[in-house]
């Protein structure tokens, strides 16, 4: 399942924001809680899209989030707060994609004819 977080960064902090995850994308991967792969932080081009920003986490099935509620690391809190300073408040947004092949469907019966 991919884990992606949307947000949109503060006016004028887009290129400290740039730096800042270039320096920090090996210790958010080595630092992520147990079950999670760090797959990147995107950023959208030419004004495409709904938000600034989309990291993106590879994480197997549910119990992986409640591995992130448990994470302690020291280093993955810091980052996690130093990371949130660049966000506007209230811009974030996430959804948790599966493999269609991995769906499980529900649809409502076909009427009777």
């Amino acid at each position: 399942m991919l884990y992606v977080t949307f947000g949109d960064i503060k006016e004028g902090r887009m290129r400290e924001y740039q730096d800042w995850v270039k320096k920090n994308e090996g210790p958010l991967g080595k630092h992520a809680p147990r079950g999670w792969i760090y797959r990147g932080t995107w950023g959208s081009v030419f004004g495409f899209g709904e938000h600034d920003i989309a990291q993106m986490w590879e994480i197997k099935n549910y119990g992986d989030l409640d591995a992130a509620r448990d994470h302690t690391d020291a280093t993955f809190e810091r980052l996690g707060e130093e990371g949130s300073e660049f966000f506007l408040p209230g811009s974030g947004q996430s959804i948790l994609l599966r493999e269609v092949g991995d769906l499980r469907i529900t649809e409502p019966k076909k009427p009777k004819k």
